[in-house]
């Protein structure tokens, strides 16, 4: 037993992004702290600040590679100080962002070395030992973290040891203890629906720069009805999070809270960020169906991105129905090849080929995922996959560099291989650059690569369809955001000519 801790305030701050330079801002609301929120608020009084929305607008340049963007730090302590909050809990969204959470637990303690800081998100439950180095930082939650911080809170205030929260790093005389996730919530319908109350609504569709980087109508929303993905794709961490299970909400609740969302908040739009939405076809068109049934008037996308393999006519004609006006295809590579032996995806290319022309059929945008540059891949077949992404068509499309994320089977492939450098460092991993040691692909090869198929494929996507990249280009983005989106293609064109 430990002494009973005072807990009756938390801070929950979705933190600044750390962002390089080649990246597009965005602005979303924060699922992750809403959940928390509406999960804990019955045990203690809960805040939450964006401070991404909040801050927007406030940019500052940390070096040559990256910018961070969001409320400054000053304006974060400030929040803290006035609100008194014996926790402080904070997202760790990506690997990128925890140098700002090295700088705002240390601000925090400063405020009051009292004052536990919590942190959670992919990069901390995967390497928890690394992140707990910074001694301002005290606790993380590991993996799916509403029973877990819940039960740390209580434990906490009851003076009971923490040793039997499940999912939870910390330190003990200094030493760092891991205790593994085992546990995960079985009925997701149980869980509240996210705090939206207390995020700033009307910042979000004022600045209107969301997931998908456009919007059809200006109040959007994303939502998410699964956690979790069967695919078992090496690039990916999702599945190792969510503890290797596909774990949905009902239809009903789904509509409950798309209910909710029309109703008490207004919203028009949907942005669905599951990991695979449709991995259950049935409860996919249940859900499409129950919006019909309903008669729920909003427009939705999935900018995450559609597994096509779940696919069939009858699921894309709900789509249309109900109101989904574009999909995100994240077909990743145009070689089956590479499909099936190197990245682990199980979709069959051809039927592929079939359900992105029913697609277009329906009269629905799309968007396309690729990513190459995977070891063990060829030049040839990176070519299949540029020559795949001119068939398909689609109304844009977005080349990523392979890159060895926190938690994937790509990295551990990577070290197991020796082929990372010694400076490697997940802080600094972006989408839009190789850190691979130089082997098969001569330096910067492969960023010349992907910066040119961009500017060529959507080039030629603008003649295609020059409304729909007019709209989404100039007007969304250009028009609303003339200096920074010129700055960053600036950025990409130079990358093109070295």
């Amino acid at each position: 037993m430990s002494d009973p801790r005072h807990i009756e305030r938390v801070f929950l701050l979705f933190p600044p992004i750390r962002l390089y330079r080649e990246t597009m801002k965005l602005v979303f609301s924060p699922l992750g702290v809403s959940y928390l929120a509406s999960f804990i608020r019955q045990d203690v009084d809960v805040a939450i600040m964006d401070a991404v929305a909040e801050g927007f607008d406030h940019e500052v340049e940390l070096d040559e590679d990256f910018i961070s963007y969001g409320s400054p730090l000053s304006e974060i302590r400030k929040r803290i100080e006035a609100f008194r909050p014996q926790v402080v809990g904070i997202t760790c969204l990506f690997s990128s962002v925890f140098p700002v959470i090295r700088q705002l637990c240390r601000m925090v303690k400063q405020v009051d070395p009292n004052i536990l800081t919590v942190i959670g998100g992919t990069y901390p439950s995967f390497l928890p030992e690394h992140c707990l180095g910074e001694e301002s930082l005290d606790l993380i939650v590991l993996g799916e973290g509403e029973d877990s911080f819940r039960d740390l809170i209580l434990r906490l205030r009851e003076g009971r040891p923490l040793g039997e929260v499940d999912g939870l790093a910390f330190r003990v005389d200094g030493k760092v203890v891991v205790q593994p996730k085992t546990r995960w919530i079985a009925d997701l319908d149980t869980i509240p629906f996210p705090a939206r109350d207390l995020l700033p609504m009307e910042v979000y569709a004022r600045i209107n720069v969301p997931h998908s980087l456009s919007a059809k109508e200006k109040l959007n929303t994303p939502l998410i009805t699964s956690r979790g993905c069967p695919a078992r794709c090496i690039y990916c961490s999702s599945s190792r999070y969510w503890g290797h299970r596909f774990r949905a909400r009902s239809p009903e609740n789904v509509l409950d809270e798309i209910g909710e969302l029309i109703e008490r908040f207004s919203i028009r739009e949907l942005q669905f960020e599951d990991d695979n939405f449709t991995a259950n076809p049935k409860r996919a068109k249940a859900i499409l169906q129950g919006i019909l049934d309903r008669g729920y008037q909003v427009s939705f996308n999935f900018p995450n991105g559609v597994a096509l393999w779940t696919l069939d006519e009858e699921l894309v004609e709900l789509m249309k129905a109900a109101g989904c006006y574009e999909m995100t295809l994240a077909f990743e590579s145009g070689s089956q090849f590479v499909q099936d032996h190197i990245i682990k995806k199980p979709l069959n290319l051809e039927r592929a080929r079939r359900i992105t022309r029913l697609i277009h059929q329906k009269k629905i945008r799309t968007n396309a995922f690729y990513i190459f540059g995977f070891p063990g891949e060829t030049r040839e077949q990176m070519q299949e996959t540029f020559r795949f992404a001119r068939e398909m068509k689609t109304h844009m499309a977005y080349f990523f560099i392979a890159n060895p994320l926190p938690g994937t089977e790509l990295h551990r492939l990577a070290r197991e291989q020796g082929i990372l450098p010694d400076d490697f460092n997940f802080e600094n991993l972006t989408f839009t650059r190789s850190v691979f040691k130089p082997g098969l692909f001569r330096p910067r090869e492969l960023e010349r690569l992907a910066g040119r198929e961009f500017v060529k494929y959507n080039l030629r996507a603008f003649f295609r369809h020059p409304w729909i990249l007019f709209k989404k280009a100039i007007v969304d983005l250009l028009l609303r955001r003339p200096r920074y989106t010129l700055g960053l293609l600036i950025r990409v064109w130079k990358r093109n000519l070295r």
